[in-house]
């Protein structure tokens, strides 16, 4: 008996290496397969400016990238003895307003040179639900526990997705002709929303991609969210909590993604390299032991390895 349907993403037409510059902006999605190709030593940069979950917090953080506008302080909050902005997620803070500005300007700048050289960029729209704060007149990414009654919530339509994003594209072009796009729907469920509004919400982001592609060349979309609503389709695929998917769907939509995007030297590096970080993660109560010795032996042999994969695919 089949328990999911296997779908299976068609081959992108370009691949991703180890010696690929990859930019991940966006939510969950973008962070864990970020993570994991990071522990597989990929060439990256992920949500320099934190979870992001609207399409409008997404563009408006590129935008600043590629402009390179300086932060205003205007949309900085104090909580806790802390200082936010409320166009970054919470894990962005300063213990100061100057600190807080230092650091993201700092950061953009990185964020910018990183995308300049790089071959792709990983887009993940969350959530269609903006929420805007009534006194700045301003899209917020996040509300910082602030009270409700200072944003006003709406859902952004795909025409407004699309004219926004048809801008940025535009820009990103001239910022960097070689760039390549991948969008994902984060397969999260915000179930907060409500279930029917979230079903309303990914719909909204989906038919706007689905758009894009059609007016770009160079935009394509990698299917996270119909791997796990579609494919998997089973809570036994999610955490506790019924809405984020847990270990194992991630692994699926990993080796999925991995099909799609990996030739086969860059499939046969990530297993020498998964050994290897295996091999490292492995712990001996006794240093001086012969388990030791053969252990640190192993890692100086996968590490040999690893540079004979790397010196084949480079040469």
């Amino acid at each position: 008996m089949n328990f999911h349907l296997n779908y299976i993403p068609a081959k992108s037409n370009f691949n991703l290496t180890h010696n690929t510059g990859i930019f991940l902006i966006g939510s969950c999605f973008s962070d864990h397969i970020g993570s994991l190709l990071q522990s597989f030593n990929f060439n990256l940069l992920q949500n320099p400016g934190g979870l992001l979950f609207n399409p409008a917090s997404i563009a408006t953080s590129l935008q600043t990238i590629i402009t390179q506008d300086s932060f205003k302080e205007e949309f900085i909050i104090e909580r806790d003895g802390l200082f936010f902005s409320y166009l970054h997620h919470s894990s962005v803070n300063g213990l100061s307003k100057k600190e807080l500005t230092d650091k993201i300007n700092l950061t953009n700048k990185t964020a910018g040179e990183f995308l300049k050289k790089s071959e792709t960029l990983v887009i993940t729209f969350g959530s269609a639900f903006v929420y805007r704060h009534i006194t700045l007149n301003k899209t917020v990414a996040n509300c910082h526990k602030q009270p409700g009654a200072s944003f006003h919530k709406r859902m952004l339509t795909v025409e407004q997705v699309v004219k926004n994003y048809s801008v940025l594209i535009q820009q990103i072009q001239l910022f960097n002709p070689a760039l390549s796009i991948i969008f994902t729907v984060s397969p999260v469920k915000y179930l907060r929303d409500g279930v029917q509004e979230n079903n309303l919400s990914k719909s909204v982001l989906l038919l706007s991609v689905n758009e894009l592609m059609k007016r770009f060349s160079n935009c394509s979309y990698f299917p996270a969210y119909e791997l796990v609503n579609d494919d998997l389709r089973d809570y036994r695929f999610y955490k506790p909590d019924m809405a984020h998917p847990n270990e194992q769907a991630i692994e699926y939509v990993w080796a999925k993604f991995s099909d799609c995007f990996f030739d086969e030297p860059t499939r046969e590096l990530n297993r020498q390299i998964h050994k290897l970080n295996l091999a490292l993660d492995h712990r001996t109560l006794n240093t001086e032991s012969e388990e030791n010795k053969k252990l640190e032996e192993f890692i100086a042999r996968q590490k040999e390895e690893i540079q004979k994969i790397k010196k084949d695919i480079l040469f």
